[in-house]
C-alpha cells in the first residue's frame, strides 16, 4: 500500500523520523524502505495530548477524507471478494499521506493542509526562525496523534469509506463530515455532550461486566466448596480419575463374580426378547405420524436411541468423564424376570405398583433429583440395558422395519413381527423363533 502515497520531494530528515530512526543514525539509509505503519513511539508531553484531543474532529476528517480520495482513485472497491480488505489496508499507509499533506501546528494549536512551498523551503524558514526543533516535534506529534487515531477508530473507517466511494453517494468531504459528525461523534454541535453520553455507557458496561465477572467468581467458589474431590492430591484425582473411565468404558468391571454372571446369561437369554421389544417401541413411536414422517430416515433417527434414557443429571462429570446416561423410557414398562423351572430370563411387562414408582423416578430424573435405584433395580437396568446395546445394529432394524411397515399396510401382517422374524438373532445366530405375545405379569 505504499505506492498509494508517494514520497516526492521529501526530505530525508522527514523520512528518517517516520521510520522510527534518529537524523545521522549509521542505521539510517538512502535505499531503506519505508514502513507501512508508524514505526516510532515518541512521548507525549500533557500539553501535545490534549493539542490532539482538541484536534480529534478535524484529524478524523484528514483520515477519512484522505482515504476516501486515494480508495476512489486507485478503483478499490471494484475488485470483487477482498476488496473491502484492500481498503483497510490502506490505513496502515494513511499516517504517511497526513504528513505529506498536512501540517500541525503546536502553538494555536491547528491542523491544515500544507501551502504549496516545498517541505525542504518550510524547514528552512523553521530554521531561520530558530523553530526547526518546533517544526519537527510538529511532526512527530502529528504521526503519534494519527496513529492513535487509528487505533481507536480505524476499525470502523474501512467499512465506512467503502460503502461510500462503492456507492458513490458522497464525496470525500461529505464522507469525512458524516462519519466523524453521526457514526464517531467526534464532529459538530453536541460533542462533548455525546461524549459524556458514551463515556456513561462505558463506565456502566464495565461494572456490569465486573458483577457478572464476581458472580462468576463467587459461582465458581461455591462449586468447588460443593465439589468434594477439588481439594484432593493430583495423583489422588488422577487415580480416581482412571476408576470412573473404567466403569464408564466397562460397567461390569467393579461388579462382584455372581453379579456379573446374571448379568452374562439375561443378556443372552434375552436377546430376542429385547431385540423384538425395540422394534415395537420404535413402531409405536413413528407409526401415529403423518405418512411423510415415516421414512426409513425417520424410523433411523427413532432407533438410534433406543438404548439410551437420556443425560442422569443427579451425577455431576468429575474430571471430564461424563456419567453412564439413564436406561432407556422402556424399560420403565418392561423388566427382566428369571423363569425358575425354565432356568432362563424373560422380558415380562411390569406390574402397575411397579410402574407407578418407576414413572416418580423417571419424572424426578428430568431435573437430576431422583434417588438412586436400589440394586437389584439396577442391576435389572444393566441387563436391558447392555442386551439393548448387543442387539441394536440401527440400520438394519430400520431398513427392516420400514419394509415391514410398507408390506403390511393393508393390514394383512404385523410389521414388528415381520421385521422381528427377519432380523432378530438369537446369542448362536440363529434367527429367533417368537411365541405367543408377553403378558403383563405383577412383577
Amino acid at each position: 500500500m505504499r505506492a498509494l502515497y508517494r514520497v516526492g520531494s521529501w526530505p530525508v530528515l522527514a523520512l528518517c523520523l517516520f521510520a522510527g530512526c534518529h537524523p545521522g543514525s549509521a542505521e539510517w539509509g538512502a535505499e531503506d524502505s519505508i514502513p507501512d505503519k508508524v514505526g516510532a513511539e515518541v512521548h507525549l508531553t500533557k500539553k501535545e495530548r490534549s493539542t490532539l484531543k482538541k484536534l480529534e474532529c478535524k484529524m478524523c476528517k484528514a483520515v477519512i477524507s484522505e482515504m476516501h480520495i486515494e480508495v476512489a482513485k486507485h478503483g478499490m472497491t471494484n475488485g470483487g471478494v477482498g476488496s473491502e480488505d484492500r481498503v483497510w489496508e490502506t490505513s496502515n499507509a494513511i499516517c504517511l499521506a497526513l504528513l505529506q499533506k498536512y501540517r500541525l501546528e503546536l502553538d494555536g494549536p491547528d491542523l491544515k493542509p500544507k501551502e504549496e512551498e516545498d517541505d525542504e523551503m518550510a524547514m528552512a524558514s523553521a530554521a531561520a526562525a530558530g523553530k526547526s526543533d518546533q517544526f519537527m516535534r510538529g511532526m512527530l506529534v502529528l504521526k503519534m496523534g494519527c496513529q492513535r487515531w487509528l487505533e481507536d477508530y480505524g476499525g470502523d473507517t474501512s467499512g465506512f469509506v467503502f460503502k461510500s466511494v462503492k456507492d458513490g453517494s458522497q464525496s470525500a468531504a461529505g464522507a469525512a463530515q458524516d462519519f466523524c459528525t453521526r457514526t464517531v461523534g467526534l464532529c459538530g454541535s453536541g460533542k462533548k455532550e455525546r461524549q459524556k453520553k458514551e463515556q456513561a455507557k462505558e463506565k456502566q458496561r464495565l461494572e456490569t461486566r465486573a458483577k457478572m465477572v464476581e458472580k462468576q467468581e463467587k459461582q465458581e467458589a461455591q462449586r468447588k466448596k460443593d465439589d468434594p474431590l477439588s481439594s484432593l492430591p493430583e495423583d489422588s484425582r488422577l487415580g480416581i480419575q482412571r476408576m470412573l473411565e473404567m466403569a464408564r468404558d466397562d460397567p461390569l468391571h467393579y461388579m462382584d463374580d455372581d453379579a456379573k454372571e446374571r448379568i452374562r446369561k439375561a443378556r443372552a437369554d434375552l436377546r430376542c426378547d429385547v431385540c423384538q421389544r425395540v422394534l415395537d417401541e420404535a413402531h409405536q413411536a413413528v407409526s401415529p405420524r403423518p405418512k411423510s414422517l415415516r421414512s426409513e430416515h425417520d424410523i433411523l433417527s427413532v432407533v438410534e436411541k433406543m438404548c439410551e434414557g437420556g443425560q442422569d443429571l443427579s451425577v455431576p462429570s468429575y474430571f471430564g468423564v461424563e456419567p453412564p446416561p439413564l436406561p432407556p423410557e422402556w424399560t420403565d414398562r418392561w423388566r427382566p424376570k428369571l423363569d425358575k423351572k425354565a432356568g432362563r430370563y424373560a422380558l415380562k411387562a411390569i406390574g402397575k405398583k411397579a410402574a407407578k414408582e418407576r414413572q416418580k423416578w423417571r419424572k424426578l430424573s428430568a431435573e437430576g433429583k431422583q434417588k438412586p435405584p436400589p440394586a437389584s433395580e439396577s442391576e435389572a437396568d444393566m441387563m436391558l440395558t447392555l442386551t439393548c446395546k448387543d442387539v441394536l445394529e440401527p440400520e438394519r432394524l430400520s431398513e427392516q422395519l420400514f419394509e415391514a411397515m410398507a408390506s403390511c399396510e393393508a393390514g394383512s401382517c404385523a410389521p414388528v413381527g415381520a421385521a422381528a422374524t427377519a432380523v432378530c438373532r438369537a446369542e448362536s445366530g440363529q434367527p429367533c423363533v417368537f411365541g405367543k405375545a408377553v403378558e403383563q405379569t405383577e412383577l
